[in-house]
């Protein structure tokens, strides 16, 4: 049974609340010590990350009651818009230089980043796209080329500035969205195989992505490089069962260069122990949990990408970031989300977590099979626009009639048969995915006229006439 709409998912609602407070409460804990030495006052960045916060909790309620079908209108505008931005801040004087990066634009109190706007939008296309190339989503040619080609544009222009970190969930979240689109596995298996020793020749490209490999496998070895890795560790390892307590950790204190930033957990851990990093992530997994609900009771198939690709971000990021602290994988430089400082980044978490809310205001109650979730389109329309087909007359002259002018027709159960054994032979012999949506008897039995031979119409056979 489908409701137009109801209330929001409010356990969706409430964790993500409470993840953005702790990450409030842990970015002042973990900062005060490097506000104090920069000359700020303690809660410097804890107040920028609460502003942002703010912002970012009003922008997701007002999303919420916005319907979010809306973002397939302006889902390729939003692209294009993204990719220029991308491009924009490559450009000297134009782009923020810091850290050996370009990766923001604006003044240097307020930096805007891009490649954060640029993760949401490329999920709002891929959601799209595959809506639209629904009946054609095998296509080599018209779906997974145009959808790597996106994907790959993205992921490049993000890796110039450079951040491999972002980059790499560009590419894994356009993966994961080409997975849970359709499209067979096969091309996507083997670009995904192909696309590993150009993921390590582009890292053995510069020096400092080389040597955190080298850091990754022998950290104890390289200490001056692996300061940061092994300080993590530390702080983790002192927190214990229960932690230090709140703004008692010493790995900020000097030994973690940006404690607020990627490396957040470990202070978060060494405070708050096991039992507090275990009750974090089980917010994280309710968040997880609500969002592919929704995705699988989702009304639509747009409504279901959408929530699977942003879901899917989150799992990207969230795993990323806590394997490279636990020294499950190599530092990246992808942020925690809704925890580590930035605020672009959690405003853009809050606006993905808004559209997750939006669509779960008009779930259904029963999930819905897979094939309600595909749009329907006429095949004939999608051959005219994508082969230029010249236009079939009797198609043509069928559209023109109204089923509701037409006379009724008394059909016996043998012909009614016979139609819907004419119309799936035409489909074979075609080859397409489906042939023009039939709804009701009385438009079968006016095509089945039209198109049998004039020995088989109505009045030709005895069993026929009324």
């Amino acid at each position: 049974m489908q409701k137009q709409s109801h209330q929001p998912d409010f356990l969706l609602y409430f964790a993500v609340l409470a993840l953005t407070a702790i990450g409030i409460v842990t970015v002042y804990s973990a900062s005060t010590v490097i506000a104090l030495e920069q000359g700020m006052s303690a809660a410097h960045f804890a107040l920028r990350q609460l502003i942002f916060g703010g912002i970012g909790v009003v922008l997701m309620t007002v999303v919420t009651f916005i319907p979010y079908q809306i973002f397939y209108r302006y889902a390729a505008k939003l692209m294009i818009i993204s990719l220029f931005l991308l491009f924009l801040v490559l450009i000297p004087g134009i782009g923020h230089r810091a850290d050996g990066s370009r990766r923001w634009l604006g003044p240097a109190s307020l930096h805007i980043q891009p490649s954060e706007l640029a993760l949401i939008a490329l999920i709002l296309y891929l959601a799209f796209f595959f809506t639209k190339k629904v009946t054609i989503i095998h296509s080599t040619m018209r779906v997974l080329r145009p959808a790597l080609l996106v994907t790959v544009a993205t992921a490049s222009l993000i890796f110039l500035e450079p951040d491999m970190g972002t980059a790499f969930t560009v590419a894994a979240t356009g993966f994961i969205m080409l997975f849970i689109s359709g499209i067979r596995l096969k091309p996507v298996i083997i670009t995904f195989i192909a696309s590993i020793p150009v993921l390590y020749g582009l890292i053995e490209m510069a020096k400092y992505r080389s040597s955190r490999l080298e850091v990754y496998f022998h950290p104890f070895q390289h200490p001056a490089h692996a300061y940061q890795l092994i300080s993590g560790l530390t702080g983790i390892a002192r927190g214990g069962l229960i932690g230090t307590g709140f703004d008692a950790s010493i790995e900020k204190a000097g030994y973690l260069p940006i404690p607020q930033a990627d490396f957040i957990f470990a202070v978060f851990v060494e405070e708050w122990g096991l039992l507090g990093a275990i009750a974090l992530l089980a917010i994280f997994a309710l968040l997880v949990w609500r969002g592919f609900r929704i995705a699988r009771f989702a009304k639509d198939r747009f409504g279901s990408l959408l929530a699977v690709g942003i879901t899917g971000m989150m799992i990207v990021q969230a795993f990323v970031n806590l394997a490279a602290v636990t020294w499950l994988l190599p530092i990246t430089g992808i942020p925690l989300p809704f925890i580590s400082y930035g605020g672009t980044s959690l405003i853009m978490m809050l606006l993905a977590s808004g559209i997750l809310l939006s669509i779960s205001r008009q779930t259904l109650d029963v999930a819905p099979e897979a094939d309600e979730l595909a749009d329907v389109y006429d095949v004939s329309e999608v051959l005219r626009e994508r082969k230029r087909l010249p236009i079939d007359p009797m198609y043509q002259q069928q559209k023109k009639k109204k089923p509701a002018t037409v006379a009724p027709i008394k059909r016996n159960k043998s012909t009614a048969k016979s139609a819907i054994h004419y119309e799936k032979t035409r489909k074979n012999r075609d080859g397409r995915a489906s042939t023009m949506q039939v709804t009701t008897w009385r438009e079968r039995s006016m095509r089945y006229d039209n198109r049998l031979p004039n020995n088989r119409k109505q009045g030709s056979n005895k069993n026929d006439r009324t």
